[in-house]
C-alpha cells in the first residue's frame, strides 16, 4: 500500500498508487527492508518480506531512477531465489541502497536536507 506522501512538489495528498514516482515511498521501503534482513537473515518469512519491500520500492523509481529501481528489483530476485552464496552481502547491497535512495530523496527534496544540517550544527 502506498503512503500519503508529498512526491516531489511537496503538496500533501489524500491518495497515491503504488507506481506513483516517489523517493520517499520508496525510501521507506528500501529501509524496511534493509531492518529486517539484519534482524531475522535467514527466514524464510522475513526474506519475502524484504524482496515484498525491494520490489515495492522499483514501482516507486522505475519510470524516475530506473537504475536505482533495476537494483531493488535484481536483490529482490537473489533472495527470493535464495542465492545468496553466489551474490554476495545482501547486508552490504542493502546498505547501499539505502545511502542511494536517501540521496535520490535528498535531490528531490534539499529542504530537507539543510533541515537536517541546521539541526546538526543548531
Amino acid at each position: 500500500m502506498a503512503c500519503n506522501c508529498h512526491g516531489k512538489n511537496g503538496v500533501s495528498v489524500g491518495w497515491t498508487s503504488a507506481y506513483d514516482q516517489c523517493t520517499a515511498c520508496a525510501r521507506k521501503h528500501i529501509k524496511a527492508a534493509w531492518s529486517k534482513w539484519g534482524e531475522f537473515t535467514y527466514e524464510e518469512d522475513n526474506r519475502d518480506y524484504c524482496s515484498a519491500q525491494l520490489r515495492d520500492a522499483a514501482d516507486h523509481l522505475k519510470y524516475e531512477h530506473r537504475e536505482t529501481a533495476l537494483k531493488c528489483r535484481d536483490l529482490a530476485m537473489v533472495i527470493e531465489e535464495n542465492r545468496d552464496a553466489e551474490f554476495g552481502s545482501i547486508a552490504a547491497e542493502l546498505d547501499a541502497l539505502r545511502t542511494e535512495s536517501r540521496e535520490l530523496f535528498y535531490a528531490d527534496h534539499p529542504d530537507a536536507k539543510r533541515r537536517l544540517e541546521v539541526l546538526k550544527n543548531g
